[in-house]
């Protein structure tokens, strides 16, 4: 488990950790606006079954971004490194925050800078990021860590029935 004063980072149980809260973060259309995931209906059976497939992955890790609160842990997000390419040394981070409580508060630009630090301890010398173009809150906390934009890719996406650019950002490590 990696720990801030704020946050900490670990990685999920399928059966402690996948709860109903976090299933309607997966169904919740706000949450995974961004998201490939807005596409799929999520049961906890599907979401236990892709934790537990991450958990056994030597080439992408998934971690719960937890909150430091009165001594407990309040699971407020995730957020994902990899698919690693280890021949070429780089990987993508995928990240997101369920409880709409948290968001704006800085935890994602706090969890980005840990991720950054296990891809640095993993051997890593570039992280990428792609996002939809209006997705400010991402472009944001990526340029806080270092990241730039490196390309756009025009009318790639479709969001609300209108075709829009993905957007790809990065940082060498």
């Amino acid at each position: 488990m990696l720990k801030s004063k704020l946050i900490s980072l670990k990685k999920l149980n399928p059966k402690k950790d996948i709860s109903k809260k976090y299933l309607s973060w997966m169904n919740d259309f706000e949450v995974q606006k961004y998201t490939e995931q807005k596409f799929k209906k999520h049961s906890l059976n599907n979401i236990r079954k892709f934790v537990a497939e991450k958990n056994n992955s030597k080439n992408e890790f998934l971690y719960g971004i937890f909150l430091n609160k009165n001594n407990s842990k309040i699971h407020i997000g995730n957020i994902k490194l990899g698919p690693i390419n280890f021949s070429h040394k780089n990987a993508e981070i995928s990240y997101f925050i369920g409880e709409k409580f948290f968001w704006g508060k800085g935890y994602t630009t706090i969890a980005i800078k840990m991720i950054i630090d296990i891809a640095k301890k993993k051997g890593l010398k570039k992280l990428k990021a792609g996002l939809y173009e209006m997705n400010n809150s991402s472009k944001k906390v990526l340029i806080k860590n270092g990241f730039k934009l490196e390309g756009k890719f025009k009318s790639e996406l479709i969001f609300r029935n209108k075709r829009v650019d993905h957007y790809f950002f990065g940082k060498i490590l």
